[in-house]
């Protein structure tokens, strides 16, 4: 999943909780950190992750050889 569509799925979130406010006071978390990941200024943390069902991975690949 990419950044994009994870904050597609957090805003989806706070849509049907009825407001971002409402869905961050459910999870524990504040409003200004939901803004800041929404806006992408901020990376979601393990709260946020939790709450919607997605846990982070990290991958590595080799850059291409240069001639």
């Amino acid at each position: 999943m990419s950044p994009t569509e994870l904050r597609s799925l957090l805003r989806k979130a706070c849509a049907a909780a009825g407001s971002q406010r409402s869905w961050a006071h459910a999870h524990g978390v504040s409003t200004a950190y939901v803004s800041d990941v929404l806006a992408g200024r901020r990376e979601p943390g393990p709260t946020i992750l939790e709450a919607l069902g997605v846990t982070r991975s990290v991958s590595y690949a080799r850059k291409a050889a240069s001639s």
